[in-house]
């Protein structure tokens, strides 16, 4: 059975062994009480090997110290599995500080467009390392 927790603006789900995050609509740092304690809940509580955010459909209102934070805040979350991220172009140099920020701390991150690229680049890695 599949495992899953949405409300407005975000759904998580697991797929497999890989925790998807989905948000959209206009989003601000105020806005991650929920979301953030459901995602480590799912992180807790499952067994991850890889992570998917899609934020797309998301319009962010933060700060440059608000994206800074947030990068660090997923840089130590997310660092132990391969996390994709799925973003618009003009997200990118946010997207690049979350990379930046797992990569920095040993973990492997990707910045892409598709939902595709980013399942065959997590399922490639846990194919290849099923220990996490």
């Amino acid at each position: 059975m599949a495992q899953a927790y949405s409300m407005e603006g975000f759904e998580i789900r697991i797929d497999g062994n890989v925790l998807e995050m989905r948000t959209e609509g206009m989003r601000t740092s105020e806005m991650a009480t929920d979301p953030g304690r459901s995602f480590q809940s799912f992180l807790n509580n499952t067994d991850v090997r890889g992570i998917l955010f899609d934020v797309r459909g998301a319009h962010y209102k933060f700060t440059d110290i608000e994206w800074d934070e947030r990068a660090r805040l997923l840089g130590r979350l997310c660092h132990h599995v391969p996390t994709a991220i799925i973003s618009r172009p003009d997200q990118s140099a946010q997207i690049a500080r979350i990379v930046e920020q797992i990569e920095i701390r040993g973990g492997m991150a990707l910045a892409c467009r598709s939902r595709r690229s980013a399942r065959d680049w997590i399922d490639t890695l846990t194919e290849t390392n099923p220990t996490g």
